[in-house]
């Protein structure tokens, strides 16, 4: 067979070679004749007639051979279609803030008059407390009066006036704090904008300004000093104990409600518009300023002074140095004051020329014991 005959047949119709080489040997078979020549009559499109055989016994049919008419396949590509990507629109949420209506301010006098109610009915019960508190310390020195049978007793006037102070302090701490939730829970217009923190501090201050003088007026009121006869003689405080006691509740309630009030009125309302919720802003800085500068200054002003003291009296040999040194400092700050009227000083700068001053004056001090 020759395969160039069966590749040229294979090129020319498109049928495989394998195809053409059966198809042809198939045909040689079938007409008697060469496989070449039947591939050479394909090429050229010859008609091979095919040399018949004569058998006497019988005859022999030739075959006819139909060819296979190969038919390509016809391959049909998938299109791949691209998918389309629809991006979900993400709708954003629309948060809905609930916007809490809040009632007009009450008028003041309404304000002042609750607040007084309240206040009073938490001083009752913070006055008695503190009375039963104050009055267990008086127990140690009872002494009865003979002519007025009055409980008198023995006490200490600082231990008195500290521990009025610190309880006083404490039940005003706890009656800044709550009174502004209690009235702005249970009545329309009694709210005000303090935080915790402001009211603590609010509360701190007070009680230990109402403390420390309610505890002054009361030892100076009907506490009793007896001196000694003889110079080793120790001083006797007395006081009598149910003076003491009612004293305590009245100042009590009475420093109580005072808080409360202060509380509420120096506090911003709700409820203002914007340009009132400004002012008042204002306005409250002011107050506060008014009175924490003062307190501050005296404060701060008690303590140096109570340190200079105790220089002088202990060296006063060199009172006239210390004299000079701290009018120099007072002169030096008021021209720099006068010289630029708007220049602002910073509390950091008070307090470094503060601790200036008390390290001079300690090293004077140091210097002057020393010498003795």
């Amino acid at each position: 067979m020759d395969e160039k005959l069966v590749e040229e047949i294979s090129n020319s119709t498109g049928v495989p070679q394998e195809l053409v080489s059966r198809s042809a040997q198939a045909r040689a078979e079938a007409n008697g004749v060469d496989i070449n020549n039947i591939l050479s009559s394909w090429s050229s499109g010859d008609v091979v007639v095919a040399s018949p055989k004569v058998d006497t016994s019988e005859s022999v049919v030739p075959e006819t051979v139909v060819e296979e008419s190969v038919v390509p396949e016809t391959v049909v590509e998938e299109s791949v279609v691209p998918e389309t990507v629809v991006e979900e629109s993400v709708v954003p949420e629309t948060v809905v803030g609930t916007i809490e209506e809040v009632e007009p301010p009450v008028t003041l006098l309404t304000k002042i008059v609750k607040t007084l109610q309240y206040g009073s009915l938490f001083g009752v019960v913070a006055g008695f407390i503190q009375a039963f508190i104050i009055s267990s310390n008086l127990y140690d020195g009872l002494v009865l009066e003979s002519e007025t049978l009055k409980l008198i007793a023995n006490y200490e006037q600082s231990r008195y006036i500290l521990n009025l102070a610190l309880t006083t302090t404490f039940f005003a701490i706890i009656n800044t704090v709550n009174i502004k939730k209690i009235l702005d829970t249970n009545f329309d217009g009694f709210g005000i904008h303090t935080s915790d923190r402001e009211s603590l501090f609010i509360g701190l201050g007070l009680g230990l300004i109402f403390g420390s003088s309610s505890a002054f007026l009361i030892t100076s009121n009907v506490g009793q000093v007896i001196e000694g006869i003889l110079p080793e003689d120790p001083t006797t405080y007395l006081i009598p104990v149910f003076g003491s006691f009612w004293r305590v509740v009245l100042f009590g309630v009475f420093s109580q409600s005072l808080i409360a009030l202060i509380t509420m009125i120096l506090g911003v309302p709700k409820g203002l518009d914007l340009y009132e919720q400004e002012q008042a802003d204002i306005i409250r800085k002011r107050i506060t300023g008014s009175i924490v500068v003062p307190f501050g200054a005296i404060l701060s002003g008690g303590i140096v002074a109570v340190f200079i003291s105790q220089v002088f009296i202990n060296f006063h040999d060199y009172a006239v140095l210390f004299a000079l040194i701290i009018s120099a400092t007072v002169l030096l700050f008021a021209s720099i004051m006068s010289s630029a009227p708007k220049i602002k000083i910073t509390r950091n700068e008070v307090l470094i020329a503060g601790a200036g001053i008390l390290t001079l004056i300690v090293i004077i001090a140091s210097v002057a014991a020393s010498q003795h």
